[in-house]
């Protein structure tokens, strides 16, 4: 119930920012995503007694998200900024050489797995017909998502990578690809014309293999770190990098796609 409720309050709110919000509104939303879920894994990688620096992360995660935003030469400078800041905060806060680059490296980890690889977001955004592209990639992953769920719990019989997720099973996985070729299908005569059907199944099935490559990634963060969610700020489903960990993945496959294959 508690799912079910998170969903119905959550959905909605989402899907109009993505839909009609400003480009700086959905900007903000973004970021905002983006820093609770870099708060959440700061705290997991402490729990196996790694600081790493969430202040630093986050205030990089930041310009790296606005670099996206804004584009061009903004995102060099973040290639500046990046060592230099983290760098300079070990020297004034650190005291063990021996452990030096472990929250240095860390730190790295968590900032492009998540401010970098959901600026992808932003750059879909701005595209023309972005909103509804983005409308598409989350109904895919949460079809997807659901199907597995469904087909796992019911016809899951064998594992697939137990020591990293054991209740993933080979059948909720295939449930994954065919849920999200079939919302890709219904999608693409509901309110999607901007691709054919074709380019909008080829894209399903990639995103629907990519996307559990990001689930099993957090998996292997939270297992590593002895936890069972990245958090409990969403009632029913954990915290907010458990929601957008497919998300991560599948949304720069969606945009190396489109400019591979579909952007003039």
């Amino acid at each position: 119930m508690k799912r079910v409720i998170s969903g119905v309050i959550a959905i909605p709110l989402v899907l109009g920012v993505v839909l009609y919000g400003s480009p700086l509104l959905f900007f903000g939303f973004v970021t905002a995503v983006v820093l609770v879920a870099s708060y959440e894994y700061f705290s997991m990688i402490s729990n196996m007694g790694v600081e790493g620096f969430p202040v630093e992360g986050g205030m990089l995660s930041f310009l790296l998200l606005l670099g996206f935003f804004l584009g061009g030469q903004n995102l060099l400078l973040f290639a500046v900024l990046l060592p230099l800041v983290l760098f300079a905060t070990w020297f004034l806060r650190g005291n063990n050489v021996k452990v030096a680059l472990d929250p240095i490296a860390y730190t790295v980890l968590g900032i492009f797995y998540i401010s970098g690889l959901g600026g992808y977001f932003l750059l879909i955004r701005s595209l023309e017909g972005g909103n509804k592209m983005i409308m598409f990639l989350m109904l895919l992953i949460w079809a997807g998502d659901a199907t597995a769920y469904y087909v796992g719990r019911n016809l899951g019989k064998h594992k697939l990578i137990p020591m990293v997720s054991p209740n993933k099973t080979v059948e909720g996985a295939i449930g994954n690809v065919l849920g999200t070729l079939l919302a890709a299908f219904i999608a693409r005569f509901w309110f999607f014309e901007e691709f054919s059907l074709t380019h909008c199944l080829i894209v399903a099935f990639i995103c629907g293999i990519i996307g559990q490559f990001g689930d099993f990634s957090e998996s292997l963060i939270k297992r590593n770190c002895r936890v069972k969610d990245s958090g409990a700020l969403i009632p029913g489903h954990g915290g907010f990098l458990d929601r957008i960990d497919s998300l991560l993945f599948a949304g720069p496959a969606f945009y190396c796609y489109y400019q591979l294959f579909l952007g003039t």
